[in-house]
């Protein structure tokens, strides 16, 4: 987040805007892990600040444990979407009321 936007992506497969990042199987090296898979998305690689939330939820049965870390990427950067995303964006966060969002972004805006 910076200057009351979030960086989001929107995956080719998908209608709906959700947070860059993945699934990685091992609670090690998560902080490395966010940022590898946040630059396969965005083209770009990010500086984790801090973790920001965990958000538990149930996929397909299972239980499900999503670490969220802040990020900073330069301002001057240029976003190359990676293989299975369609765009990165800048987007303003009051203006998401009018944007299909994925849960993960709908939990995010409850924590702040």
């Amino acid at each position: 987040m910076k200057d009351g936007r979030i960086l989001l992506i929107k995956k080719k497969d998908r209608d709906y805007w959700e947070l860059p990042g993945g699934i990685v199987k091992s609670k090690e090296g998560l902080e490395e892990a966010a940022v590898s898979k946040t630059k396969e998305q965005i083209g770009t690689e990010p500086t984790v600040v801090q973790q920001f939330t965990v958000l538990e939820f149930q996929k397909a049965g299972q239980n499900i444990e999503a670490n969220i870390f802040e990020c900073d990427v330069d301002p001057e950067a240029t976003f190359s979407p990676g293989e299975n995303i369609g765009e990165v964006q800048w987007m303003d966060i009051k203006g998401l009321a009018k944007e299909k969002i994925g849960d993960d972004v709908k939990e995010i805006l409850e924590e702040i």
